[in-house]
């Protein structure tokens, strides 16, 4: 190893261990219910010219910051996360958002790149679409009490299928969900409240273990692209 890397190896290593004891907790293996942290981003400091991860707990607070001149993100899911600067300036913060839950371990690598490694996950077997439903309905968790098998993960949508006897017959949950151009309406009363959309009005459903998107008939058409 040259001594410019044997440096930047050195100045990354060093750069971790300052956070402190608790934030490099997070640098290794979460456990669920366990992990100091809940949820991360992922972005670019402009003014630095380096990328960065900041991790936060579940009371949305900053327990770690990270820096480096790559980060290298290997499988796992990442959502845009994006909001309006708080200074009035006519752009957005963007992000690359992924759940603790999710990640096996971060460290720096030979090369001076942080590297998040994906536990491998073959999806949850909560459900499917299925063929006989009058209309779906969707909402969002508040909190993970009605999820217990991600108490460490922040509260997602869940999509429920219902058929023309008003009876739930499948339940696709912990999805971020996607609606294109489709009618919808509120119903329900607190604490059963729900967004319905009618079979009638949709075009296509895809659900993905991390995602769903529903896209309505008269939506402008996509393309999917096979990458083989």
């Amino acid at each position: 190893m040259s001594e410019n890397v044997e440096s930047q190896q050195a100045l990354y290593e060093h750069q971790l261990q300052q956070q402190g004891d608790s934030q490099n907790q997070a640098v290794g293996q979460p456990q669920q219910g366990e992990s100091l942290w809940e949820f991360a981003d992922i972005g670019f400091d402009t003014g630095k010219k380096l990328w960065f991860v900041q991790l936060f707990d579940s009371v949305n607070q900053n327990v770690g910051f990270y820096t480096a001149k790559n980060v290298l993100v290997n499988g796992g899911c990442g959502i845009q996360y994006q909001w309006k600067d708080m200074q009035g300036r006519a752009f957005w913060h963007v992000r690359e958002r992924f759940q603790s839950s999710e990640v096996e371990g971060l460290h720096i690598d030979m090369k001076g790149n942080l590297v998040i490694n994906f536990k491998k996950v073959h999806g949850e077997d909560d459900g499917h679409v299925p063929k006989n439903f009058a209309y779906l309905q969707y909402a969002y968790h508040l909190t993970t009490k009605e999820t217990p098998q991600s108490v460490d993960r922040s509260p997602m949508g869940f999509v429920e299928f219902v058929d023309q006897k008003g009876e739930v017959i499948a339940r696709l949950n912990n999805r971020w969900i996607i609606v294109e151009d489709v009618i919808r309406r509120t119903t329900g009363e607190l604490p059963k409240i729900r967004i319905r959309v009618d079979r009638k009005d949709i075009g296509s459903i895809i659900d993905s273990r991390s995602s769903v998107i529903i896209t309505s008939k008269d939506g402008n058409p996509t393309e999917r692209v096979e990458v083989g």
